[in-house]
């Protein structure tokens, strides 16, 4: 009977054990959670405001010499797309023409455009110009799992809204002569996916994404530091 007993309160004894693990495993899951949440509005607070340095510093903004999506397509400054924080501190610092920033820009703003700047280089894009109704080009293809950024340039003369039934996207209103643009992550299955213009003379028009397995690999690129008065090469890298 005493044998009984003692094996019942060890019994006891486990149970009460695994109970508070259990409990502490529980609280650490939660924990966890709320902290992962809290890095994803972290990060994406920091990424708008990064977006709103490159966009406005010093009245012209980064993109007034790297162009509107940090591509290096307006012949001043160059491709800047995936570039981390110690390369545009070494470009704020050390090229002359970025006087007119370096007066101005804090090192939170640095930080916060570094950031907007390394998640660009992360999205391969994908880009069509809208022009009388038609999409130029057509179509644009992906490879599954890759992150996007789809461009769309309004060509014409007044405002168009777009939008898509299968990509989650609602209503995406581009003024006229200027572009608009949005992340879409592309599903990790092959599929064939569509934007369109709600309100454009021309319909049954569609700028089509196809994601298959064979199209070309996006190799994400980011600038090389350059020297002094010098442009910044480019380089590819992986995660």
């Amino acid at each position: 009977m005493i044998r009984n007993l003692a094996d019942i309160k060890m019994t006891q004894f486990i149970n009460l054990n695994l109970t508070k693990r259990l409990i502490a495993f529980c609280a650490l899951l939660i924990t966890a959670h709320v902290a992962s949440a809290q890095d994803a509005a972290l990060d994406t607070e920091l990424l708008a405001q990064g977006e709103e340095v490159y966009n406005t510093i010093a009245g012209i903004g980064c993109k007034g010499c790297h162009g509107e999506y940090a591509e290096g397509d307006l012949g001043v400054g160059p491709f800047t797309r995936g570039a981390n924080e110690g390369m545009v501190s070494a470009a704020v610092n050390g090229i002359g023409e970025m006087i007119v920033v370096k007066n101005v820009i804090t090192d939170e703003q640095i930080t916060s455009v570094s950031a907007y700047l390394n998640y660009l280089g992360t999205a391969q894009v994908a880009r069509s110009l809208v022009k009388r109704g038609r999409f130029l080009p057509e179509v644009f293809s992906a490879r599954p799992g890759t992150r996007l950024q789809l461009i769309l340039q309004n060509g014409g003369f007044e405002a168009h809204t777009f939008k898509s039934d299968n990509m989650g996207i609602e209503d995406i209103e581009i003024d006229a002569r200027t572009s608009g643009n949005l992340i879409w992550e592309a599903p990790e299955q092959e599929g064939t996916y569509s934007l369109y213009c709600t309100d454009c003379k021309l319909v049954d028009q569609y700028f089509t994404i196809n994601i298959n397995a064979s199209a070309p690999e996006f190799r994400k690129v980011a600038p090389g530091i350059a020297s002094k008065g010098t442009q910044a090469g480019l380089y590819l890298y992986e995660e």
